[in-house]
């Protein structure tokens, strides 16, 4: 059996609420503190707005790094993916893995995180199109981002084409199957080029709304952080550093998430979605989900991959994945030499 080794979002991470970093392990942006040369400063007592002109020369809502004002085709990078379900990763360890990779690596913006994690959405206001998929990560969040465009082992990495026609900025969108990457680091050699792949099933990104100026879709919660408390989210999101402004479901299945090791832990995500690692965990290493006498995953998961519903005493091989999301504008350069 191959292991993909590495750690699993969904939150996606979840989706990474939790979905911000403090630092090395809060939640989704990490901060400079006020006293920081061009990190958070200026504005009215308790606005944690970001002053450093990096983080200002697009007027926007949420940090964004490039102006979308007008354009036709353009793109935003998620900033916070707060997992909503199952519980077990809404909170904790792989919430806050998710969400140092999710978070952009610019300190200046109050961004602290390592940026290797990144989500795209790219809108074609002419065709009502959608694309989406993961990005090869990158030093510099300004020079912008590339879909990945590769296989991992014997999954294929592309960004998905969507029907999302924009109403009033309004959209909504499905996908039978994303396979989502996630990078460990952001430089070269067999780490940045092998990433985790995260195999999404049925995902809909729904409630969501872009602003006028095609640069966010929520906000940058700059009356909400704590000068104080240097304008870092707090622990697992609470305070967030974005207010959400979209909502995304998908499901993962227990078969393929076993095959998924959390570094530092050596335990499967089957394993941790569990709750129970005595109960429903072999004990080996890397550890992973027990099996009966035909093979079978004993632990049941809340969902039915076949059905795509509520898990039945019949089928209960997958969970549901929950997750609501911020996005901010980048460049996006297109699909990734391959």
């Amino acid at each position: 059996m191959r292991f993909l080794k590495g750690f699993c979002v969904l939150s996606v991470s979840a989706l990474t609420g939790a979905a911000a970093v403090a630092g090395c392990g809060g939640d989704d942006t990490g901060g400079t503190s006020s006293s920081s040369a061009g990190g958070t400063g200026g504005g009215a007592p308790g606005d944690c707005s970001p002053t450093n002109p990096v983080c200002t020369a697009v007027a926007s809502e949420c940090i964004a790094v490039h102006d979308n004002q007008g354009a036709t085709t353009f793109g935003l990078r998620m900033a916070q993916l707060t997992i909503t379900k199952p519980d077990v990763l809404a909170i904790g360890y792989i919430a806050r893995l998710v969400a140092q990779g999710l978070t952009m690596n610019l300190p200046v913006c109050n961004l602290n995180g390592t940026g290797t994690f990144s989500w795209l959405l790219e809108f074609d206001t002419a065709t009502g199109k959608l694309r989406t998929g993961g990005a090869m990560p990158t030093n510099d969040p300004l020079a912008g981002y590339c879909f990945a465009n590769m296989s991992a082992g014997e999954f294929e990495i592309a960004p998905k084409e969507l029907d999302a026609p924009l109403t009033d900025g309004a959209w909504s969108g499905t996908a039978d199957i994303l396979n989502v990457p996630i990078f460990l680091d952001t430089g070269a050699g067999e780490t940045a080029t092998q990433p985790i792949v995260l195999p999404l099933h049925q995902v809909r990104l729904t409630d969501a709304k872009v602003s006028a100026d095609n640069n966010c879709i929520g906000r940058y919660n700059r009356e909400g952080l704590d000068r104080m408390a240097g304008c870092l989210p707090g622990p697992d999101g609470d305070p967030p550093a974005f207010i959400n402004g979209g909502k995304l479901t998908a499901f993962i299945t227990l078969e393929e998430v076993d095959r998924v090791i959390i570094p530092g832990l050596e335990q499967s995500l089957c394993v941790v979605l569990s709750g129970d690692i005595g109960e429903y965990g072999t004990g080996e290493t890397p550890n992973t989900c027990k099996r009966d006498e035909n093979g079978g995953i004993v632990l049941k998961g809340d969902w039915c991959s076949t059905t795509n519903s509520a898990a039945t005493d019949d089928c209960a091989d997958a969970y549901a994945l929950g997750a609501e999301y911020a996005a901010s504008a980048v460049k996006i350069n297109g699909l990734c030499p391959p």
